[in-house]
């Protein structure tokens, strides 16, 4: 019903979209568009939806600027729709620690307390001396604490599975690592290690985008764990700044062959030899006989 009710306002709110979308996407332009809102009485929903395309749009805002309207979502009772923002102003390049302890708010009022913890600790280590944050992880350790309670350390298990399928690996690593305090079981503790290996991957790609090592580190975390695509992905965005780095072309190989797609492997090799790149025969044949 509430789906059914939010669909009904999504189809009247189309003319508000459309407005917005128009305009400049200015920070001025949106007060005006909301004052207008408030001042028809249209409610609530009308005025979150009003933020979250200007913020899932806008790829100019400073954070302090989004963090005010991020906050009047939550406490409108929208923590879905500041969350989907918040998600969307980090792919157009906004984000600060504040935003994704807010996320983590987010997380927690939709009742996803382990979700919300790894990005209160994630906040926390970027930004150590925020009372904000260190009063949100408080709070939600005391969730935790009930949650864990309640849970097996197969549930738990089970929750990093889920997961790591969604490349959540904040989330991941904080699931896994409660299970293991809990229980000492060798396979978790391999996820541990392989979901470490990727977010380390993730952080020396995002200090140094042209360096391929770290898109070749984040790629053997995810194959190891049997995420093939999304390891082949984070190769092509490897290769997108570095376009012939034969590094990265082996690893994509490998991957395949991982995979068992031996045959795949193959193939792009060969490609990549009519094109001009020379690759050692003996690590050509190395890679293609691997076991996978």
């Amino acid at each position: 019903m509430i789906w059914f009710m939010r669909c009904i306002s999504l189809t009247c709110l189309i003319p508000t979209l459309f407005l917005l979308l128009s305009c400049e996407s200015s920070h001025g332009d949106l007060q005006r568009q909301i004052e207008q809102l408030k001042s028809e009485d249209s409610g609530n929903y009308a005025i979150v939806y009003a933020y979250a395309t200007f913020l899932s749009t806008n790829r100019s805002i400073e954070p302090d600027q989004a963090i005010p309207m991020i906050n009047e979502m939550i406490s409108s009772g929208y923590p879905a729709e500041a969350r989907y923002s918040i998600n969307n102003l980090k792919r157009n390049g906004i984000h600060s620690y504040d935003l994704l302890a807010l996320r983590g708010l987010c997380y927690q009022l939709e009742l996803q307390p382990e979700l919300a913890m790894a990005d209160f600790l994630t906040a926390l280590k970027g930004d150590p001396d925020n009372d904000k944050i260190k009063t949100l992880l408080k709070n939600a350790r005391g969730d935790q604490t009930m949650e864990k309670e309640q849970s097996t350390p197969e549930d738990l298990f089970q929750k990093g599975i889920a997961c790591v399928q969604n490349q959540e690996y904040d989330a991941a690593l904080s699931f896994m690592k409660n299970a293991l305090e809990m229980e000492q079981v060798a396979r978790w503790e391999g996820y541990v290690t392989q979901i470490t290996k990727v977010m380390e991957g993730e952080r020396m790609i995002e200090a140094n985008p042209s360096d391929f090592r770290g898109f070749i580190q984040k790629s053997q975390g995810q194959a190891a764990m049997a995420l093939f695509v999304p390891a082949q992905e984070t190769l092509d965005a490897g290769l997108k700044n570095n376009e012939d780095n034969l590094n990265l072309m082996l690893a994509k190989a490998l991957v395949w062959v991982q995979a068992g797609e031996t045959e795949t492997a193959r193939q792009y090799l060969w490609e990549q030899e009519q094109r001009g790149i020379s690759i050692d025969p003996g690590i050509k044949k190395q890679i293609l006989q691997q076991q996978n």
